[in-house]
């Protein structure tokens, strides 16, 4: 696997819904883009490709929360989904500024022309981190829109 390293397999992005930001005690939305692709390359003189599979996700959340999984996660499909919890979602229990990571494992196979064969091991790889603000919401009763009529009952 070591010898393999040197072609960095394609990590993707870690997404953070809504936006890269989250409401205390509220699931926010984490998933990888990481997908099984194949690389062309040389190893010792010789043309081989690769394929990388992710086969789990380890979510660091930023916030001393680690998660490691086999599901890379989902965005959400649609309102009706926002705020849902997820395979993959994460809460948070205080405000913060905080950085969420994801490390994809990968798996190899090598072809040199002869077929496939699994090669033993994985690799980790760390996606770019992420920031995201962890924000607290009230409820507030208003008489109306706020943004529209900012003196009416409960605005202001």
């Amino acid at each position: 696997m070591a010898d393999l390293a040197q072609f960095r397999p394609l990590v993707g992005e870690l997404v953070v819904e809504p936006d890269g930001w989250g409401v205390v005690g509220t699931p926010t939305n984490f998933y990888a883009t990481a997908e099984a692709h194949t690389m062309d390359g040389e190893l010792f003189d010789v043309p081989i490709r690769v394929r990388w599979t992710p086969s789990s996700y380890v979510f660091d959340y930023g916030d001393g929360s680690v998660e490691e999984t086999e599901a890379s996660g989902a965005a959400w499909r649609g309102p009706e989904e926002s705020w849902t919890e997820t395979a993959t979602s994460h809460a948070y229990a205080t405000t913060d500024d905080v950085r969420a990571s994801v490390t994809v494992v990968f798996t190899a196979e090598v072809d040199a022309g002869g077929g496939w064969f699994a090669v033993p091991g994985t690799l980790p790889v760390e996606a770019p981190g992420v920031d995201v603000k962890v924000f607290e919401v009230d409820t507030v009763l208003t008489n109306g829109d706020c943004m529209a009529n900012p003196s009416g009952a409960g605005c202001g």
